[in-house]
């Protein structure tokens, strides 16, 4: 549970910074609006998780972080990207 409340910290942090900095108006992605858009469903899904770490709530966090990376997916470096193709696969606790 410590670790899972760890990993769910350290990547609310990271969508918090790639809100402020990556999805701006200058953004040249595919979809910013929907970068923009999907990094607040991100921060509102940990926010559910973090109260209820539940493996529905996690599944959905989980989806929230899929469609932010999907829609934001050229401001990741390639560590960013298998950092979060990890969490990605790693399962929801029970």
């Amino acid at each position: 549970m410590k670790n899972t409340t760890k990993t769910l910290a350290v990547f609310a942090a990271y969508f918090g910074i790639m809100l402020v900095t990556g999805c701006g108006g200058k953004d040249t992605a595919p979809t910013p609006a929907n970068c923009s858009a999907n990094s607040q469903k991100v921060v509102d899904a940990a926010v559910v998780y973090g109260g209820a770490p539940t493996k529905a709530n996690c599944e959905a966090y989980k989806n929230t972080v899929r469609d932010f990376y999907k829609s934001c997916a050229n401001f990741y470096s390639a560590a960013d990207k298998k950092s979060l193709d990890e969490f990605l696969a790693e399962p929801c606790p029970n």
